[in-house]
């Protein structure tokens, strides 16, 4: 069941980067009806069934930045409900899924337990029960992941493997 505080979205196209670590990256978008600027949501998707959800808004694509860039719309819980709305579309297409998350810092802002960190983790313990997902955070990282219970259960060593996945392709989990 979709939230109903939340933007409409649309599916736009499946990317395949050359990036070895990822197998696809399918984009969607939404546009706020507050503001009227558009954002687009990136669900990377790596081994083991894990998603990766990352977004901007789209007037901020070209720039280095755009994941620690503040919209200052005053309209963050309908925007990151839209893209928990995009995860239970992928859940719900995927239920061997499990998702996974940065809160970028704010320019100037230390990595470690960040705001966005802070108000991404309330709004998804909020919306995905922990019959389904366990919860594992990193605050030194602002790191957080929705482990699928069932897909768990057929594999013991799924977070081992995400963990080692990602530690071992990317310096930022180092």
């Amino acid at each position: 069941m979709l939230l109903s505080d939340a933007y409409p979205f649309h599916y736009l196209q499946r990317e395949y980067p050359e990036d070895e670590r990822l197998l696809y990256v399918d984009l969607y978008h939404f546009k706020s009806t507050k503001s009227h600027l558009w954002y687009i949501v990136r669900v990377e998707c790596y081994e083991c069934h894990i998603y990766g959800v990352k977004f901007f808004q789209k007037n901020h694509r070209l720039s280095k930045d755009k994941y620690r860039l503040m919209s200052n719309t005053f309209e963050p819980r309908r925007i990151v409900n839209t893209c928990v709305n995009i995860m239970l579309k992928v859940y719900a297409e995927n239920p061997k899924a499990s998702f996974g998350f940065i809160g970028s810092n704010c320019i100037g802002e230390d990595i470690k337990y960040t705001k966005r960190f802070r108000f991404y983790s309330r709004i998804v313990a909020t919306y995905f029960d922990t019959t389904f997902f366990t919860h594992k955070e990193n605050t030194d990282k602002s790191t957080y992941m929705l482990i699928n219970n069932a897909f768990w259960t057929e594999h013991p060593n799924l977070v081992d493997d995400i963990e080692s996945f990602f530690t071992e392709r990317y310096d930022y989990f180092d």
